[in-house]
C-alpha cells in the first residue's frame, strides 16, 4: 500500500522514526527529487501542492493530505511538480547496510 489517502482506516503500522524533516519539492518546472532508495522505510506526507511521483515502480499523482510509503530498498522519486510542493518526511530505523541519505543503484547513474 504505497499511497494512503486521508481518512483511510487500513493503514500500515507505524514503526519508530530515525530521522525526519520538512519536504520542499519545489515549484513547477524546478528540479525534481531524483530516483533513489534508502536502507530504511520512508514516508512522505504532502501538505501543499500537487505532483507526479513514482514509488515501487508505479506512478501516482499526489496532493495535500496524501501519504506516500516506500519500503526499504524500493526506488522512489518526484517526477513532476504541478503546484508548489511541501510536506513532511520521516524514516524508520535503518537496516541492512544502515547507510544514510539518498542511495543509487549503479545502473541508475
Amino acid at each position: 500500500m504505497p499511497i494512503i489517502k486521508r481518512g483511510r482506516q487500513d493503514r500500515p503500522d507505524m514503526p519508530q522514526i530515525s530521522t525526519w524533516g520538512l519536504f520542499d519539492g519545489g515549484k513547477p518546472g524546478a528540479s525534481r527529487v531524483e530516483l533513489h532508495f534508502h536502507d530504511c522505510d520512508e514516508w512522505w506526507v504532502f501538505t501543499r501542492g500537487r505532483a507526479l511521483i513514482s514509488t515501487e515502480g508505479e506512478r501516482h499523482e499526489v496532493g495535500p493530505g496524501d501519504m506516500v510509503f516506500t519500503p526499504m530498498g524500493e526506488e522512489h522519486e518526484v517526477i513532476e511538480v504541478f503546484e508548489e510542493l511541501e510536506g513532511i518526511w520521516w524514516e524508520g530505523p535503518h537496516r541492512g547496510r544502515k547507510r544514510f541519505g539518498h542511495l543509487h543503484h549503479p545502473e541508475d547513474d
